[in-house]
């Protein structure tokens, strides 16, 4: 009688302390970090087993016979780690030892409570292993094992008399410890239930959370997508309002000259034919010119832009492009400048023609976009400092023309977008030459730089590989002296 009413009276006391314990969890702890949590269940499961033995049945003075086990059951079912049932069986261990002090029944009360710990620990492992468990079935395992062990350590450590243990003490507090823990235990499993439907709030709010900044990630980059096709269906639109104008000045001279050409019928007119002809031929080679770049355009998006190397002189090359721009130079008193370095190699391995397309792009464009001062062609070696395959071939196309906005700059090398929609209303031309240059110089296996600022001119500086050079013999060179 007095180990069942001494147990009846501890079970009361840890329904209480565990229905305090729960308050204070749920409104003061349930808000915090995880690691707070988890550390203050732990201390209240090794609370609960001291209260257990504070108000334990004693036995021979020293032996304490108990409900000390019903936390470690319990926390087998509300933790999902080991390590924490661990901590608690060895702090309700250590909480025996502060009971009575260092005696042998204490020490070997240590030594079960650890092992119920351990237990405890591997009946966490298997139930991680065993996700489709319930709540009943974990909790008549988590009963049985750990109060065998409970039993199987008091005969094995003989803390006390093993045949009056097992004759008077065990057949009343084993009967009694099951129970009143299987009462403990389905009054608690509220707070268990409580404890998962938290876990499981928690990872749905952190799914939910991440869900949402997805979506709004996603309608970020839907917004930043509709921008950018606003922005294209604007650049498209000045595009066609440049090219709707570009196209019909060359068309109508066209045809109004041949109108001329086909009504005049006096003689003596021959000077103004020629001179409607020559015109005629300009606006159809501007036309012309208009419509390679659309078309080479399309073609390097598409990929079909075919790419045929060969041996090139540099010298021969840039000597026809000076000759070929500066007519256009002179036009608006330009002086239009030539240098190539000493160290620059007579030939490379390249496409002619878009080496060719590149550089009259640069060329066409300095002069177009400046009023007065120069136009150069510079052509040099950037060598690397550890020298070999990273040397480079630079054709440089330098202006003292009008500049460029550095927030504009990688801009006008974008089809059908440029630094300002009426600098092509003033300027005249497509806009589409940067953009082809840029491609082409990719499919030579080079880059198209620039360095600019508003009012102070530009510089394009087109590098190809000097891997692809071909350095001159001995005899080129011999050659090349005897006709300086």
């Amino acid at each position: 009688m007095e180990i069942g009413a001494a147990f009846f009276m501890s079970i009361t006391i840890l329904i209480t302390f565990t229905f305090l314990f729960n308050l204070i969890y749920k409104y003061v702890f349930q808000h915090t970090s995880g690691l707070i949590k988890q550390a203050a269940m732990v201390v209240g499961f090794i609370a609960l087993g001291w209260l257990a033995m504070k108000f334990g049945v004693r036995y021979n003075g020293s032996a304490i016979f108990d409900l000390r086990n019903v936390p470690i059951i319990f926390a087998t079912l509300v933790f999902r780690d080991p390590r924490p049932i661990l901590a608690i069986g060895f702090g309700i261990a250590m909480a025996r030892l502060g009971i009575n002090g260092l005696s042998a029944s204490a020490f070997t009360a240590f030594c079960n409570i650890s092992t119920l710990g351990m237990a405890g620990a591997g009946l966490v492992s298997l139930y991680r292993r065993r996700p489709s468990w319930g709540y009943p079935l974990k909790a008549a395992v988590s009963l049985l094992t750990i109060n065998t062990l409970q039993v199987g350590g008091v005969l094995a450590y003989g803390a006390v008399n093993r045949v009056n243990y097992a004759t008077h003490v065990m057949p009343y507090s084993l009967p009694t410890t099951i129970l009143l823990g299987t009462f403990f235990l389905f009054i608690i499993r509220d707070f268990f239930l409580d404890q998962r439907r938290a876990v499981q709030l928690k990872e749905t709010n952190e799914a939910l959370e991440k869900r949402t900044q997805e979506l709004l990630n996603t309608q970020k980059m839907l917004e930043e997508k509709a921008e950018l096709i606003l922005q294209a269906s604007k650049y498209k639109s000045e595009f066609m309002a440049n090219m709707s104008h570009e196209l019909k000045t060359p068309l109508n001279s066209i045809i109004l000259l041949s109108q001329m050409i086909g009504e005049n019928e006096e003689e003596g007119r021959s000077e103004d034919n020629r001179r409607y002809a020559n015109i005629i031929q300009a606006s159809g080679e501007q036309l012309l010119h208009m419509i390679n770049d659309i078309l080479d355009l399309s073609k390097v998006e598409a990929g079909k832009m075919d790419i045929v190397l060969d041996i090139l002189s540099l010298s021969d090359t840039v000597e026809l492009l000076h000759r070929q721009m500066k007519p256009l130079a002179e036009v608006k008193n330009l002086d239009l400048r030539l240098h190539v370095e000493d160290d620059v190699p007579q030939t490379l391995l390249s496409d002619g023609l878009r080496l060719g397309q590149i550089l009259r792009n640069l060329l066409v464009n300095a002069i177009k976009f400046t009023d007065s001062g120069y136009v150069a062609l510079i052509v040099s070696i950037e060598r690397q400092t550890n020298g070999g395959s990273g040397d480079h071939v630079v054709f440089m196309v330098k202006d003292t023309g009008v500049g460029i906005e550095k927030s504009k700059q990688e801009l006008i090398f974008e089809a059908f977008r440029q630094e300002d929609g009426s600098i092509n209303r003033r300027f005249g031309g497509t806009g589409l030459g940067l953009s082809i240059s840029l491609q082409l110089a990719a499919l030579l296996g080079g880059t198209l730089s620039l360095r600019s600022a508003k009012g102070e001119g530009s510089e394009f500086s087109l590098r190809l590989p000097l891997a692809s050079a071909i350095a001159p013999s001995v005899s080129e060179r011999q050659t090349a002296a005897s006709l300086e």
